[in-house]
């Protein structure tokens, strides 16, 4: 590619470098292969390290996916390049192109999302444990990396969001066949994302950029479809969950409370509770120890029940309880709304997880 196409192919975007004492100098523009960056040795393992370059939202499960099961056990010759899952616990198939994206990643992309689709909560569990395992050098159990999984998601996780998996397309240029594709799919109710990343130098190294193409913020806004209205409505209640989402790590990295604080199962919900959770208030006053943890600012599983000296996150303690009490598995009911601090400063009693963390925001 020649110096003119690249201006041209980068002309959306221009990237200024400021140096301490020195005059702004514009980094020239370049490619990832003419940096010598490779596909699968580079730009994947950017994302791995830092999935926020695509998304504030994603949590990295697998790379180089290609353990299909078919009922005959042929074999099917598929590599998804990174498989994630967002906020909703929808998985995202993510497609990586180095260079220039060919007029048909996208038929690539859906079928593999056709494929994950099939997925259960057990083979995420089992492809999440294998993951981690590999990247850490520590053995993670099927149960321990299903507990990250709702630590994730913080709120109720849902099995049947996953047939529902969006759709990332990572390239330097998208061609209009793709574009137009991406259109037409989100307004069938498949969410579809363009990143295009690049590549400058700036003298002395190297910038990469990332920039979303597709969705343009505000995108609800001005397309007027049924499918779409029904998409802005999912996306708005992904919104709020963000809000709620990842409360015991937000507390961590502020050191808001400290190793041992006494938490405990708050019934100040009860007259306002539907009936169905009645069981399992009614099962925690029956032992005090069964409503009582302690915080741990050392696991993302941050309460150790007193019941039975075991680290949980706040939402899988509850599902935890709810089958205890009832034999059956909890509606919905997030975790961090219904644990309460209750030692420590005295402006954080009884104040619920959630609002320790939406406070942290605020400051």
């Amino acid at each position: 590619m020649s110096t003119a196409e690249r201006e041209v192919l980068m002309g959306r975007e221009r990237v200024l470098v400021i140096g301490s004492g020195e005059e702004p100098l514009r980094a020239k523009p370049t490619t990832l292969a003419d940096k010598g960056f490779m596909e699968r040795r580079d730009l994947q393992q950017w994302i791995i390290k830092d999935p926020v370059l695509l998304d504030s939202d994603l949590l990295i499960l697998a790379e180089e996916y290609a353990s299909w099961e078919t009922a005959d056990n042929s074999r099917v010759s598929k590599r998804i390049d990174l498989l994630a899952l967002d906020g909703q616990g929808r998985l995202v198939v993510i497609e990586l192109k180095r260079d220039d994206a060919p007029g048909d990643v996208h038929l690539q992309a859906i079928t593999y999302a056709a494929m994950v689709s099939r997925f259960t909560e057990k083979t995420l569990s089992d492809v999440y444990a294998q993951f981690l395992t590999r990247t850490t050098g520590t053995e993670v159990s099927a149960d321990e990396a299903m507990e990250r999984i709702v630590e994730h998601c913080e709120t109720e996780f849902d099995p049947q969001e996953l047939k529902r998996p969006r759709l990332m397309l990572v390239a330097s240029n998208f061609p209009r066949e793709v574009t137009s594709s991406a259109v037409w799919l989100t307004e069938m109710g498949i969410d579809v994302d363009l990143i295009e990343t690049r590549a400058w130098n700036n003298g002395t190294g190297t910038i990469v950029t990332f920039s979303k193409l597709y969705p343009v913020p505000g995108l609800e806004t001005f397309t007027v479809a049924p499918a779409r209205a029904e998409q802005a409505e999912i996306k708005a209640r992904a919104e709020h969950r963000k809000l709620a989402a990842r409360s015991v790590k937000r507390i961590q990295e502020a050191g808001r409370l400290e190793e041992g604080t006494e938490i405990r199962l708050s019934f100040a919900y009860e007259n306002q509770a539907p009936p169905k959770y009645q069981p399992l208030l009614d099962w925690a006053r029956e032992q005090p120890e069964r409503a009582s943890a302690t915080w741990t600012n050392q696991d993302f599983r941050a309460l150790k029940w007193a019941a039975d000296d075991k680290l949980y996150t706040p939402t899988t303690l509850i599902k935890h309880m709810y089958l205890e009490a009832t034999g059956a598995e909890i509606p919905n009911l997030p975790g961090p709304d219904y644990w309460v601090v209750a030692s420590g400063p005295e402006e954080l009693h009884g104040m619920a997880l959630k609002q320790v963390a939406d406070d942290i925001e605020a400051t």
